[in-house]
């Protein structure tokens, strides 16, 4: 539920941005779906990576938030790919299909994201409470009221949440579908259950800040950030 910021204030008209947005989400799932039935897998992982770092430069370009993350997503990206084509060819033997390492190395980073994600709470300095302030304007009274904090935790639970249960919905899926099934129904289903979650999420922070002096609403701080655009 990582959900994803939107535009900055210096980014163009928000209708292009969007529009590419939508498209460099669906493309990859598209490639994947069509060449691994037509072709193979390693024809399927090459063309959804390429796909997707093309996505995230453009990203880049047009000033949306990725930056230091960047080389990251890169390297993870590039590496899921190579495991997986090294498996196709039977270079390693994991003793699984390419399909499972694929998505497998997904499902494994989801889990790693949603323990890392909790651990931020444990520490006593919750994932939210650091990232939000960095995309959006919140005066230092919100920030630092212990309410803004309580709601960061639980917020950023939210997140922990969705990551693990997403994880074993995942597992559950692969394990008892056709492949294909599995691809369809684990896209379409992320798809609306992360726009689901974020908006759920979203509308609870708005209803347990509001009311807290200097804190003008949800819809104000996103169009004073450029996160929305009319």
């Amino acid at each position: 539920m990582t959900a994803e910021p939107g535009t900055p204030p210096d980014a163009p008209e928000a209708t292009a941005p969007l529009k590419g947005g939508t498209l460099d989400q669906l493309m990859p799932v598209a490639l994947f779906f069509v060449l691994f039935n037509l072709v193979n897998i390693e024809a399927a992982v090459v063309a959804a990576t390429a796909w997707s770092l093309k996505a995230a430069y453009a990203r880049r370009r047009r000033g949306l938030p990725i930056g230091a993350w960047l080389p990251a997503i890169t390297a993870y990206l590039v590496a899921r790919a190579a495991v997986t084509i090294a498996v196709q060819r039977d270079l390693v033997d994991f003793g699984v299909s390419p399909e499972a390492v694929y998505f497998g190395i997904g499902i494994a980073t989801k889990i790693l994201i949603g323990a890392a994600v909790a651990g931020t709470i444990v520490a006593g300095r919750p994932l939210l409470k650091w990232l939000i302030p960095r995309f959006v304007h919140l005066d230092d009274a919100v920030r630092e009221h212990r309410v803004f904090h309580d709601t960061m935790v639980t917020a950023t639970w939210m997140i922990v949440v969705y990551e693990l249960a997403s994880s074993v919905w995942d597992i559950w899926l692969f394990n008892n579908s056709g492949f294909n099934v599995f691809f369809l129904t684990r896209s379409l289903a992320n798809f609306v259950v992360s726009f689901i979650a974020i908006t759920l999420g979203l509308m609870y922070v708005d209803r347990r800040l509001t009311g807290l002096d200097g804190y003008p609403g949800l819809v104000e701080v996103l169009e004073s950030s450029g996160r929305l655009r009319s």
